[in-house]
């Protein structure tokens, strides 16, 4: 819509001068020549057609269209000046510790956190991560985190939980170290190097089971202490390891990585990603945002 209204230089000039009792006064405060301020009313008054002061030799008097005008503009000039020290002014932002496993805030977090940014800015999130979470009960202190992301089946007593997203297991492995063999069956994976976390030690059993391979062993495991391990010891052509879909689908998306066994569904064990928070910080605006965020992004993939 076009808005019909006279310069904002000969609105600001007529209620300057009206509030302050001439030109003079008013050309101080606004930093121009009253004869600079005395135009600019002449030009309101012509774009009105009214007159806004009865001029007298030594004096300057409202007359009733001008002291109907005035408060007018007195108090819209007033609000857009409040209105635009709010716009302008440094947003309070509020502080919120997350924790993730470090596999999950790698392989699934820190690439949407952009977008989280990017939604609530006034929100500072501070990440930590570690392969234990922290316990949430101390409340809000130096060192705990308001929230964290738990890897399990749960219950988690004394927390509200919100599962983002359960685990579903799939092999991975380098795409040259697959051209490089004949694996056309689930079972010749047995006879390769499977990469494994001593934090699941015994996920490779139960893919084997649920690959319909019950009781076959891997006959060559190479360990590592952190499941963020395995999947990149794949990418350089180490082996197979046993990775979430969800945090490895940007590698294989780009074709970093491949799943030898694409017939196999994936592994699902009941075990999944939460949030996890002391339930009577359920209601914080911070957190909310963070809750639902996360949900959102869970939901798309």
């Amino acid at each position: 819509m076009r808005r019909d209204l006279p310069p904002l230089n000969a609105l600001r000039a007529f209620e300057a001068a009206a509030r302050l009792g001439g030109f003079a006064a008013a050309a101080g405060e606004l930093g121009v020549t009253p004869g600079a301020v005395s135009r600019h009313v002449h030009l309101l008054e012509a774009r009105l057609g009214q007159r806004l002061f009865d001029r007298g030799p030594r004096s300057l008097t409202l007359t009733a269209a001008g002291r109907a005008l005035l408060p007018v503009l007195s108090e819209a000039l007033d609000a857009m000046e409040a209105g635009i020290a709010r716009a302008l002014s440094p947003r309070p932002r509020t502080a919120l510790g997350v924790f993730a496993q470090t596999s999950f805030a790698i392989g699934w977090m820190l690439p949407r956190l952009p977008r989280f940014h990017r939604e609530h800015p006034e929100i500072e999130l501070r990440l930590s991560t570690g392969i234990e979470a922290p316990a949430l009960h101390g409340g809000s202190g130096a060192g705990t985190p308001d929230a964290a992301v738990v890897h399990g089946r749960g219950p988690w007593p004394d927390l509200a939980t919100h599962l983002l997203f359960p685990d579903r297991l799939v092999p991975v492995c380098a795409p040259a170290w697959l051209a490089a063999r004949d694996l056309a069956e689930p079972r010749a994976l047995a006879g390769e190097t499977l990469l494994v976390s001593d934090t699941a030690p015994e996920d490779w059993e139960e893919w084997f089971a649920h690959a319909g391979l019950r009781g076959l062993r891997p006959d060559r495991a190479l360990r590592f202490g952190s499941s963020l391990l395995p999947p990149q010891a794949a990418g350089h052509g180490l082996g197979v390891a046993l990775a979430d879909l969800s945090l490895v689908q940007p590698e294989l998306e780009s074709g970093r990585l491949v799943n030898p066994a694409p017939a196999v569904p994936p592994l699902r064990r009941g075990t999944g990603w939460h949030l996890a928070h002391l339930p009577a910080r359920g209601r914080e605006v911070a957190l909310v945002a963070l809750r639902d965020w996360l949900l959102r992004e869970a939901g798309g993939g």
